[in-house]
């Protein structure tokens, strides 16, 4: 029986907090997969809702993307309608099957309230919890709240103890909205994707800052800029600089370096004449070897921008991606793959990698064996657990 943790919440943001409960849920009961499950308006937060529902997804997808034991599903947010746990575990078991068991991820503060849940005793009954407690923090009320639903309910409840963690999503707007720094309480990409849209800053800060066209990471090194025009004919030139624009605006969304970005798209043709596989490597060494470029997410980008890989980071999708739906690109399919992109990179990606497989084997081409590993990685975080899911996907 497969075991899956249904992590739901605002999210607003999602916080390293979050994560840890999350991992430590993962580790402690076993489980194959923690989904996480933004709702579309909680019903103990219908009064604050300072990010989009969509920014909200799109954080929760940064933050848990270099997990592949973490997946996200955007189910409340697609049905538009105030969120309950009774109805959410409902659905998931429905997706899921029988044979999954679920377990309900939360923390002290919000298990003391269970019974007062809408269809508490439903709840109770037919699922398992995971409770975040942190040691010496109101022990005593979470036991007998534990023991009661336990005898009552029969109830099947695991306490597992975490470090207290100072965070609070509440905390992290304020702190926000005066200035203060919030580094190290989030992952990195997701404190990128705050500061470039720019949210939960006070009206009047955000109405002092520059415009997009003034902030500067997006400028390159004017040397890199002239060596590529150097290199490349004007077709592959202009196919290279619609990679730039469409890696940038994706890196913006999805929480990447927008520079970073920038400059793998250019590199990543450079040496195109070297043959449709290898060209992404000997770009890749010629990167470190002439620019000094040591990051290996960059140099990892460029090198696998052609076939994908297993474990592909935020920055390999984008390039990925970006070479596959840039605006020069025309070929069946591609304002589908547009779509997706515009919403859910690892969709997106999946998408390009099956319709890649399927070519190269209409054609009775050899596949790169990192294009199929790819595939089935990304399929596996997205839809194991949810078959469903990923039936409507193919559809």
């Amino acid at each position: 029986m497969r075991r899956i943790g249904i992590f739901g919440g605002s999210f607003d943001p999602i916080h390293n907090g979050h994560l840890h409960l999350a991992e430590e849920a993962r580790c402690m009961a076993k489980l194959d997969q923690v989904l996480f499950i933004p709702t579309w308006i909680s019903p103990f937060k219908q009064d604050s809702d300072p990010a989009s529902c969509q920014q909200r997804l799109d954080m929760v997808r940064i933050a848990t993307s270099s997990n592949p034991s973490f997946a996200v599903s955007d189910m409340e947010i697609r049905r538009e309608a105030v969120s309950y746990t009774a109805d959410t575990l409902k659905r998931c078991r429905e997706m899921m099957g029988e044979d999954t068991r679920l377990y309900f991820i939360t923390g002290t503060d919000t298990f003391l309230t269970i019974e007062k849940w809408y269809h508490a005793e439903e709840i109770l009954t037919q699922y398992s919890f995971i409770i975040g407690s942190r040691p010496g923090y109101r022990e005593e009320d979470l036991i007998d709240v534990i023991e009661r639903v336990r005898e009552r309910y029969g109830t099947d409840v695991l306490k597992i103890e975490i470090p207290r963690l100072e965070i609070s999503s509440s905390d992290i707007r304020d702190s926000i909205r005066i200035g203060k720094s919030v580094r190290y309480l989030l992952p990195d990409p997701l404190l990128h994707y705050i500061e470039r849209h720019r949210l939960y800053l006070d009206p009047a800060a955000v109405a002092s800052l520059p415009g997009e066209e003034e902030l500067p990471y997006d400028q390159i090194d004017h040397d890199i800029d002239e060596v590529i025009r150097g290199r490349l004919k004007a077709t592959r030139l202009a196919h290279t600089y619609g990679v730039v624009e469409t890696a940038v605006g994706m890196a913006e969304k999805f929480g990447a370096d927008p520079r970073k970005a920038r400059t793998c798209a250019l590199f990543h043709d450079a040496f195109r004449e070297v043959g449709n596989l290898a060209h992404g490597a000997v770009a890749a060494d010629y990167m470190e070897a002439e620019f000094s470029i040591t990051d290996e997410d960059m140099l990892n980008a460029v090198r696998f921008h052609t076939t994908g890989r297993k474990g592909m980071t935020v920055l390999e999708k984008i390039l990925f991606l970006a070479d596959a739906i840039e605006p020069n690109r025309n070929y069946p399919g591609v304002d589908d793959l547009r779509a997706m992109a515009e919403y859910d990179l690892d969709k997106a990606c999946l998408m390009s990698l099956t319709r890649t497989i399927e070519y190269v084997k209409s054609q009775g081409q050899e596949l790169d064996p990192r294009t199929q590993e790819a595939a089935e990685d990304l399929r596996y975080t997205m839809y194991s657990g949810n078959p469903a899911e990923e039936r409507r996907f193919h559809e």
